[in-house]
Parts: structure tokens; sequence; C-alpha cells
């Protein structure tokens, strides 16, 4: 599940860089670890840097109906946002431009079969995560460790 925005409004100090799955907190009181991801929006004008980025808080979690809602979600990432970007003060400063709510479903079983038991398919190859999500890379590098 992933939301976000696209706004104006962040410190132009930190708008030289994004991040591509960066966490700053464990799993949380729903039993969800969230990650963001970020990107600078706009063009330097006049010398002064774009003040404008967009900002993604996503999650992993299963149907069941017991899960957070994307509205749940969504106060999440409004609430958790000033920690994850410190140049922002309060979201009451951000010009929002545009919002993002979304969810991609995966596979409990891939629809993609191999002819080999010696090949292991991981990330979006294996089938099971949604290429467009960039899930199936995140899924993969967050279990590294196993």
């Amino acid at each position: 599940m992933v939301v976000g925005t696209c706004a104006d409004g962040y410190g132009s100090e930190t708008n030289d860089f994004g991040d591509v799955i960066y966490t700053n907190q464990g799993i949380n009181e729903k039993d969800l670890q969230y990650f963001w991801e970020s990107f600078p929006v706009g063009k330097v004008k006049h010398g002064e840097k774009s003040t404008t980025k967009t900002t993604y808080m996503f999650t992993y979690l299963d149907a069941d109906s017991r899960r957070p809602t994307i509205e749940s979600i969504f106060d999440d990432y409004f609430t958790l946002l000033p920690t994850y970007q410190p140049t922002l003060k309060s979201v009451e400063d951000l010009d929002i431009l545009r919002s993002l709510c979304a969810f991609f479903p995966t596979y409990k079983a891939s629809p993609l079969q191999i002819d080999s038991d010696r090949v292991l398919l991981v990330g979006d190859a294996s089938g099971i995560q949604s290429p467009l999500s960039f899930g199936g890379f995140g899924a993969t590098t967050r279990h590294l460790s196993r």
C-alpha cells in the first residue's frame, strides 16, 4: 500500500537528491513498518533550488480485514512526514499539488512457472510482486539478512 503527495514548501537544501526504500522506524503498533521514497521536482530558477518534492510512504501488508485502511495509512503519512523530512516544520506549511494512494496486489503463488528446480526467482522476476510497484525488489531487500 502506498500513499504520498507532490507538494511545495520543503527546504531547498534537502532537494538535491531522492530516497528509495528509506525507513526511519521499526514495526509500529499497527504491526506495519513504513518505508519512504522522495524525489525532487522542478527546475532551478534564477539560481534558487526548487522547494517542490514528491514523497511516498509505503508498507507491505496482507488483505486481512483487520488491517488499517488507506485513510488510516494516509493519516500516518501526514503525522510522520516531518520526521522523514526534517526541514518541514509542519504539514500545514505545504502547498499540496496532488496526492496519491494505491495498493498493489501480489500473488500467494506466482503465475510464472519455471522448468528448472535449480533457479531461484527473486524480486519482480518472481512474479509475486507487481513490477510497477517496485515492491518485488523492495520485498527482497527487506529480507536480505534472512
